[in-house]
């Protein structure tokens, strides 16, 4: 086999590399989004996958899944309008 054809045996192995590890992570993002749209909870979906916490969060952010949990305290007194002690 010549040095060309080598190389291009090793772009072609590159390139359907790349094309399995996208669509892998197109399915990994899939299944998330429906766990999260499911009900399951992003520390149990972050603790199944080995993922962390926050990619689990960027990815349903990325697919337009609201809160994932519910604002602190802190932060429901923050939202309130015409409450001016919090600003």
């Amino acid at each position: 086999m010549t040095e060309e054809e080598t190389v291009t045996r090793l772009k072609q192995a590159a390139e359907a590399k790349r094309a399995t590890e996208q669509a892998a992570a197109k399915k990994f993002e899939d299944a998330v989004v429906v766990a999260l749209l499911e009900g399951l909870k992003p520390k149990t979906v972050a603790e199944a996958t080995g993922y962390s916490y926050e990619t689990i969060r960027r990815i349903a952010r990325a697919n337009d899944i609201g809160r994932l949990r519910e604002p602190t305290v802190t932060s429901r007194k923050k939202a309130q309008p015409g409450d001016e002690s919090s600003a």
